[in-house]
């Protein structure tokens, strides 16, 4: 779907949360809380925590409605509102990482199932897809997450890092270029 639509879609979302639209609100809510929670589970690495952090961030959303610009593109609005949450709850309570490479994908909401070739072939392709980006470097990886998994736009990654556009569109062509090198170190790309 190309991007304008689902700009003007979220618009409109955001108009009805204004005036009080519970279920638009709930809409918005499921569309991406699990994003989000993902993204946040990057920076403080607990599934606990990113889940409270996004909870507070639609809460805050919530309660104070009224203020919410619909001009405003909401999906960066979002990431970097659960940033800034993700990042007060990392310095409030230090966390100790037990397992760098904790596998982000076990955050996702269970789809219906595929067939069992499907299913063993797209496991398959995320154990070596999750190792792939647990080589690359923390900053590059957190990056490539937000572009890939997210589906956020460099601009939109720059804004909730504040970082140059540029920046965000050279650690993406790194971690595309690693996970390249590392699938062909492999022999996965076969």
């Amino acid at each position: 779907m190309p991007l304008a639509p689902i700009i003007r879609i979220e618009q409109e979302i955001v108009r009805k949360i204004t005036l009080g639209d519970e279920q638009a609100f709930k809409g918005l809510f499921h569309l991406y809380y699990n994003r989000l929670c993902r993204y946040a589970f990057l920076i403080v690495r607990s599934k606990e925590q990113s889940e409270e952090a996004v909870a507070d961030v639609f809460l805050n959303i919530w309660l104070k409605r009224e203020q919410l610009n619909p001009g405003r593109n909401i999906r960066s609005f979002l990431y970097t509102c659960v940033h800034n949450q993700a990042i007060n709850y990392q310095q409030r309570d230090k966390p100790v990482y037990a397992d760098d490479n904790i596998d982000v994908y076990e955050l996702e909401m269970e789809s219906p199932e595929p067939s069992s070739d499907d299913m063993i072939d797209m496991e398959l392709f995320r154990e070596r897809l999750q190792k792939a980006f647990n080589e690359l470097p923390e900053r590059c990886k957190m990056i490539a997450r937000m572009h890939f998994t997210d589906q956020l736009e460099y601009k939109e990654i720059a804004e909730i890092l504040k970082i140059s556009h540029k920046t965000a569109r050279a650690q993406i062509a790194i971690a595309t270029n690693k996970i390249k090198e590392t699938f062909e170190k492999y022999g996965w790309n076969k």
